[in-house]
């Protein structure tokens, strides 16, 4: 019997360029002020290896546990397309996808999430539906936080 998948999809508008926004998605230094981030939480590590077959892991500690984000990247298009797994268990039998699409704009870019899941998170949807909306608002504050420079502050 096939792998039963739902596909959520996410999008926003950022008033910046394409490439600036698809360079925050591989930039460890950047990622780990939003990515992931919950108000709450502390960045305990991240790892990105920013390359076609290469790794990230994100560990931030909340609520009194570790909570930890890994995957494999498998499409980097600079700054279109980025596909990546998704799990947020280490021995995942069958990690989620998650393809980020930027298509310019005239006044910067729209980027969608795409997130190809089990079906059997059916039931929780909604909630990670917010869980991306609020990691959009998030990239979104750290772009506007910075002006869109690659900055290590």
């Amino acid at each position: 019997m096939p792998h039963q998948t739902i596909l959520l999809e996410v999008s926003h508008c950022f008033e910046f360029d394409a490439g600036i926004v698809f360079d925050c998605w591989l930039d460890e230094h950047r990622a780990g002020r939003w990515m992931f981030a919950t108000p709450t939480g502390k960045l305990q590590q991240i790892d990105i290896d920013a390359r076609v077959g290469g790794r990230y892991k994100m560990i931030e500690h909340r609520n009194g546990v570790d909570v930890l984000h890994t995957g494999e990247y498998h499409l980097i298009d600079r700054p279109q397309q980025l596909l990546f797994s998704f799990s947020t268990e280490s021995d995942s039998p069958e990690p989620d996808l998650v393809r980020i699409l930027i298509t310019p704009m005239p006044f910067g870019c729209e980027l969608t999430l795409r997130h190809q899941m089990s079906a059997q998170w059916q039931p929780h949807q909604q909630k990670i539906v917010e869980g991306w909306t609020n990691v959009l608002v998030g990239l979104s504050a750290e772009l506007n936080r910075s002006g869109g420079a690659n900055s290590l502050d």
